[in-house]
């Protein structure tokens, strides 16, 4: 209501403002007077605005000095906005971190241990069934999962003989078509947490699609770190970050790369070994099996050679 109270002031002000000037200019010009030896309807028309200016002056300073808001608006509008700014900023942060502690599922977390594979070779629409009953699994395990007391996320209701998901299932499969330039590919789907999910909301989910195909081959190095002999620890987790960077790059699913599975018998022998040994040594990673996205959490084997 302030607001439009000095709206309304504003504009009759201005009203007044013009009528004087209006007045003035024309007693000017009906006295014919005249100013620096204009014509006299000129200097009606230059005595009228500036008596219009004068007026606007006048009770402009007359404001700035009845109030600390006038002075605030016109002094320091640009500080306000700026702290205005920086206010906002930070409540959203604040916001941010209070949501943060109560995030349940990150965005493209696996939201159910399960997966598809989806044949380019043949048509969507017989593999249309097939992937609605893999949906309606997802749904299954994802509310057995994720609505416990723990997590607090509310159950997904929808079901794939529902129209517009049935519909939104077959998009899924021609847009992968037409993203897959292998036309006789496998495409390993994996459900996946579409958004963060915090407690409270309903669960959403998507699925990431990934070409089943072999990214590594049995007895292959995926990751080598050099070492001195008589070092008093060694960095297994730079190697298996190495060795999961060598993966990702080639396409494999992030969702398996960690924890990838360890073989501990031999980590347990590299670490025993190092402290005594002497030179140069390489430590490295391998993959006892060929490599698929399907192959889910990949296993490492772990060796030492010495540099010759």
């Amino acid at each position: 209501m302030g607001g439009l109270l000095v709206v309304l002031i504003i504009i009759v002000m201005a009203g007044a403002i013009a009528y004087v000037g209006d007045r003035v200019g024309h007693q000017v010009g009906r006295k014919r007077l005249t100013l620096f030896g204009l014509r006299p309807k000129y200097t009606s028309t230059i005595v009228a605005v500036g008596t219009g200016m004068i007026i606007a002056l006048i009770v402009t300073l007359g404001a700035l000095a009845a109030s600390s808001y006038v002075r605030t608006a016109f002094f320091r509008l640009g500080t306000l906005t700026g702290r205005i700014n920086e206010l906002q900023a930070q409540a959203m942060s604040e916001e941010q971190l209070t949501r943060k502690g109560s995030l349940s599922v990150p965005r493209l977390t696996l939201i159910a241990n399960t997966a598809w594979t989806f044949d380019l070779a043949k048509s969507d629409a017989e593999q249309l069934d097939d992937f609605g009953h893999f949906f309606d699994a997802v749904v299954r395990i994802a509310n057995q999962q994720l609505t416990t007391p723990a997590v607090g996320l509310k159950a997904y209701t929808h079901k794939s003989t529902d129209a517009a998901i049935r519909a939104e299932l077959l998009q899924q499969l021609r847009n992968t078509r037409e993203q897959t330039q292998d036309a006789h590919a496998l495409i390993l789907f994996l459900p996946v947490a579409s958004q963060n999910l915090f407690r409270g909301e309903v669960i959403s989910f998507s699925f990431e699609a990934f070409e089943d195909r072999r990214l590594a081959t049995a007895g292959e190095t995926l990751a080598a770190i050099d070492i001195n002999g008589g070092a008093p620890s060694v960095d297994i987790g730079a190697l298996v970050l190495q060795a999961g960077q060598t993966l990702a790059k080639r396409g494999y699913p992030p969702q398996f790369l960690y924890p990838p599975l360890i073989n501990s018998t031999q980590v347990q022998s590299v670490t025993s070994q190092i402290p005594r040994l002497r030179g140069k040594y390489r430590l490295i990673a391998k993959t006892p099996i060929d490599l698929y996205p399907h192959s889910g959490p990949f296993p490492i084997d772990v060796e030492l050679e010495p540099i010759r």
